[in-house]
């Protein structure tokens, strides 16, 4: 690695004629960025314009000049000889891992909702595959063509085993068209590499830590012969990703790892040093405190993608939700008695709530077509605000009264990205973050009940951080605001 340059979470990618290697790596000023060296050389040279790219890998044109990747809500490509990244497409939802095909279409993820297909140049994004609830699918990722243009691999991932694996689509089918046949078993996604034979390529796949190649017929889109190692200690991200990537021309690319390094929830005083490690080393995300500081809620990736909640005092953790699908985004009510999550039960995320102390059923809370996130609960006890996806506006942030009709109004709906809103504890103001600047930043705004004569534009904003910023969170007193900027928590 360049000196003072630290790698990321595992996402790095080789170009097809095997002469390049491209990753995401965090500089020493904090940013997170692209990295591309020739394999021939000992230098790597950061490409500006990528600072913030997201975590799934790079993605190659089939020429080896472009890369294409993600950054918030949009997709990208940069010319590696130089030159300022393009924005090819904008889509609400989660970003995932890419495929530029030979003729000329890129497959672009964003879940919940699937996969897209864009024109290289960039353009409208079309559906090309959409999860299936009734088999309780979560998301598609890590998509790869297939020699003809037209068909593809990808992973389509589901709570039950018997449909969790890859499949092949067609960009000729219908969303809802698509194959239902398992070609191949596994959680992580695979690459595509050709052989001297037109008829047959290969497909690496990851199997106990060891990446395996077995030979694809072309023609019959179908795995023949038996699998053979090519390469051992591969890590992964323990969710779709094993640590390896394939160049067209057979040069492949690992990180040696035993799996997922997992993430330790830890604890620092106001100078950044650590004064305790709660848990085992564990996949936590979307945490939550409750409002006494005695339990966190969060979700275990690694546990049946429910919600966790662990007890500080007796250092025990104890599962909260227990549906067949995705529950995450916990957000704690103010008395502590209750907490709110989304659940893509229905294919989409809706709002559910359920009692803290784990009695009772999930009740449904709010329900409607596009996939909502809930954020934070007013201290008075009276409003939930939540981000919705729209295809036109992208993420806006919406504001839910939690008593009488519970009819939601919207807050911020503009045609940039809103996300993460959090009340002020004195419920004066509402931080978020927005891509209104071309990045996403940390701004404030005054709160006024909905109903009132005062809208969310009328009162101003203030923008906090200064070069890239998220995950606003408040003290308790609404003096003061923390938040994460160029991977600082400030």
């Amino acid at each position: 690695m360049p000196d003072k340059v630290t790698l990321g979470g595992g996402a790095f990618s080789v170009s097809p004629d095997g002469r390049k290697l491209i990753y995401a790596a965090t500089g020493a000023d904090g940013m997170q960025r692209l990295y591309v060296r020739a394999l021939d050389s000992l230098e790597a040279r950061p490409l500006q314009g990528t600072e913030g790219v997201g975590r799934f890998p790079p993605f190659w044109s089939p020429d080896s000049r472009f890369v294409g990747f993600s950054i918030g809500n949009k997709y990208m490509k940069i010319d590696v000889t130089g030159g300022p990244p393009q924005t090819l497409c904008e889509l609400p939802g989660t970003l995932g891992a890419s495929a530029w095909g030979p003729k000329g279409v890129i497959l672009v993820m964003a879940n919940p909702s699937g996969t897209y297909q864009i024109p290289e140049a960039g353009g409208i994004p079309v559906l090309v595959t959409v999860p299936d609830s009734s088999r309780q699918e979560i998301y598609h990722g890590r998509p790869a063509f297939l020699p003809d243009g037209r068909h593809f691999l990808y992973l389509r991932f589901s709570n039950n085993p018997e449909y969790l694996g890859t499949y092949i689509g067609s960009l000729d089918a219908k969303p809802q068209d698509q194959d239902k046949k398992r070609l191949l078993a596994g959680r992580f996604g695979v690459n595509y590499v050709p052989s001297s034979d037109p008829a047959t390529g290969y497909l690496l796949f990851e199997r106990d830590g060891t990446v395996m190649a077995q030979t694809f017929d072309n023609r019959k889109l179908e795995l023949t012969g038996q699998p053979v190692p090519v390469a051992e200690q591969v890590g992964n991200n323990g969710n779709i990703s094993a640590f390896f990537w394939a160049s067209e021309n057979g040069v492949l690319a690992f990180r040696v790892g035993g799996g997922q390094a997992g993430s330790q929830i830890t604890w620092l005083d106001r100078t950044g040093t650590v004064t305790a490690q709660v848990g085992d080393l564990a996949n936590y995300e979307d945490l939550a405190l409750s409002p006494d500081g005695t339990r966190l809620a969060s979700f275990r990736g690694d546990q049946q993608f429910d919600i966790w909640l662990y007890e500080f005092a007796r250092g025990t953790s104890t599962r909260f939700t227990f549906a067949p699908a995705v529950d995450r985004y916990p957000v704690w009510s103010p008395d502590g008695k209750r907490i709110v999550f989304a659940s893509n039960r229905s294919g989409h995320y809706d709002l559910y709530q359920k009692n803290a102390n784990g009695t009772g059923e999930d009740e449904l809370l709010f329900k409607s077509d596009p996939s909502k996130v809930p954020t934070s609960w007013s201290r008075d006890g009276r409003f939930l605000l939540f981000s919705s996806t729209d295809p036109k506006t992208l993420n806006d942030i919406w504001v839910l009264p939690m008593e009488g009709d519970r009819k939601p109004s919207p807050f911020l709906r503009t045609e940039f990205t809103e996300v993460q809103a959090s009340f002020s504890p004195d419920g004066h103001w509402i931080a978020y973050s927005s891509t209104e600047s071309g990045r996403l930043e940390v701004y404030v705004r005054p709160f006024s009940p909905p109903g009132s004569t005062q809208s969310a534009s009328a009162g101003g904003k203030w923008q906090i951080s200064k070069v890239g910023g998220g995950l606003p969170r408040w003290r308790g007193d609404s003096k003061e605001l923390y938040y994460v900027e160029s991977g600082k928590v400030m």
